[in-house]
């Protein structure tokens, strides 16, 4: 077998190519050269676990209406998406903006949560510090109905069957309705 001479550029698209590969597996691939010492920025490495954070949502109207936190906790209740148990302080914590490390337990579906949240913030309801992104806030606040986290949600789709359901409940937050 002959041996098979590789240009720089050769061999910094070969390591984009296993680098590639790495993420898609998760193994470790390295190519042991001084030519393919840097990595590519095509192919940036994602985080595996989410950041922790103790920033929660703050609530638009908070000073205004607090209310409607109030009422957005009730049905949700009501509707069985967070666990009997929780306690309406805890639930309005987690918009007033200030730090804390409470968690809600969410036995609605994970796409439920995730697009409630997308609404939300798309309508400019609720914010997140600056730095910390609305996921990161999911992440370290909302537990599923085991107490583990919950997985990846910044890619679920919308829900078809509920989709009507959250709008109305994210709806509640709107002071002006």
């Amino acid at each position: 077998m002959k041996a098979t001479t590789l240009t720089p550029a050769q061999l910094a698209e070969l390591q984009n190519c296993l680098q590639r590969i790495n993420d898609i597996l998760g193994l470790s691939i390295t190519i042991s050269d001084a030519h393919a010492t840097h990595r590519s920025s095509a192919c940036p490495r994602k985080r595996t676990t989410p950041r922790v954070t103790n920033a929660t949502f703050t609530y638009r109207w908070l000073t205004n209406a607090p209310q409607r936190i109030t009422t957005l906790y009730q049905y949700l209740l009501r509707a069985q998406w967070i666990a009997a148990d929780t306690q309406p302080d805890d639930f309005f914590t987690l918009f007033t903006g200030k730090a804390s490390n409470i968690r809600i337990k969410w036995t609605g579906s994970n796409l439920q949560l995730a697009y409630l949240i997308r609404v939300m913030t798309e309508r400019n309801y609720i914010s997140t510090p600056k730095r910390v992104g609305k996921w990161t806030c999911v992440y370290n606040h909302f537990v599923d109905k085991n107490s583990r986290q919950l997985p990846r949600l910044n890619s679920l789709h919308i829900p078809t069957k509920s989709k009507l359901a959250v709008e109305q409940m994210a709806e509640l937050l709107n002071p002006n309705t």
